[in-house]
């Protein structure tokens, strides 16, 4: 059977500096280099950090600072910064998934970019709807960068927080042969039974291995140069919760909680086989006469042309 060992980033952000946050991307790459791990995801927006402070109202002066210091560490996925990563990804010569705060016009995405072993950026998706507060933050995606990627590890897709609730958007990746999840989280204790549930499901419904990516962050992790946010510490505490999770649902490393760590494991894609024997959800239990899925992969602009 095909081996690949694959990991997840438990490792705190460097937040709204996205200088030295590539810088810790680079040693997370060669980190898991060193371990042997050929595919390495990070959590969701990881590169700037997450919004913790998008639930804070727009009245208060602190939402705004946070706002503008995100837009001045956004980036643009043909700029300098993903080139560094890519560079990083080939000198390493791992596969890497790494969530991140795509600037386009002057609106901002949830984007994760898929970059190959030898340094290519293979596809950028971004996150088809923010959640609650996350839509003072985030436009939305398109739908049309949903589809896996080949890579030296195996056909590998992904979803961004809670994509993984929309039953439609799991069922595109399982029609398109996914056979490793790259799944992207922030690191919040109340959403750990959500990611237990969902994370697991997928697994086995796709069929395929799912590797989990939450991040560790607290206040005090917050750069002196961004607002005081003492008042309210719950607010940034996160503990981490990445796991890796094999096609039957069962896990194989993971979740761990409230430690900084890469955390890996090995996969044999031929177990994906023995498990869509039992369910295959885009083969022998599906029922294309009875559903079927629409799924517009076009790009969507503000202009086209007249036919």
């Amino acid at each position: 059977m095909r081996k690949v060992v694959v990991a997840a980033v438990q490792w705190s952000p460097e937040f709204h500096n996205v200088d030295s946050a590539i810088s810790k991307a680079r040693d997370a790459m060669r980190q898991a280099a060193r371990q042997g791990v050929n595919l390495l995801v990070f959590p969701e927006s990881w590169l700037q950090g997450y919004p913790y402070w998008a639930s804070i109202s727009v009245r208060d002066s602190r939402f705004h600072e946070f706002r503008r210091a995100l837009r001045g560490n956004a980036i643009r996925r043909q700029g300098p910064e993903m080139t560094a990563l890519c560079v990083a990804a080939k000198e390493s010569h791992i596969t890497v998934c790494i969530g991140f705060h795509e600037l386009c016009g002057e609106t901002i995405y949830n984007s994760v970019a898929y970059i190959s072993a030898d340094g290519e950026l293979l596809r950028v998706h971004r996150k088809l709807v923010p959640t609650t507060t996350e839509r003072l933050v985030w436009g939305r995606g398109d739908g049309s960068d949903l589809d896996p990627v080949e890579t030296e590890c195996g056909r590998l897709g992904g979803l961004i927080c809670f994509e993984h609730q929309m039953a439609p958007a799991r069922y595109a990746l399982c029609l398109s042969g996914v056979e490793i999840h790259a799944s992207l989280w922030p690191g919040h204790d109340i959403m750990d039974d959500v990611i237990d549930a969902s994370t697991r499901h997928l697994a086995y419904e796709n069929g395929c291995f799912v590797v989990v990516a939450r991040e560790i962050m607290s206040s005090d992790r917050v750069p002196a140069n961004l607002p005081d946010i003492s008042d309210e510490p719950e607010r940034w505490n996160t503990h981490g919760g990445s796991a890796i999770i094999a096609p039957n649902g069962k896990y194989l490393a993971g979740p761990l909680f409230n430690e900084e760590t890469i955390l890996a494991a090995e996969i044999e894609l031929g177990q994906i086989t023995d498990t869509k024997w039992w369910f295959d959800g885009a083969g022998h239990y599906s029922r294309p006469d009875v559903f079927q899925l629409l799924w517009d992969k076009s790009e969507k602009t503000n202009m086209s042309e007249p036919q």
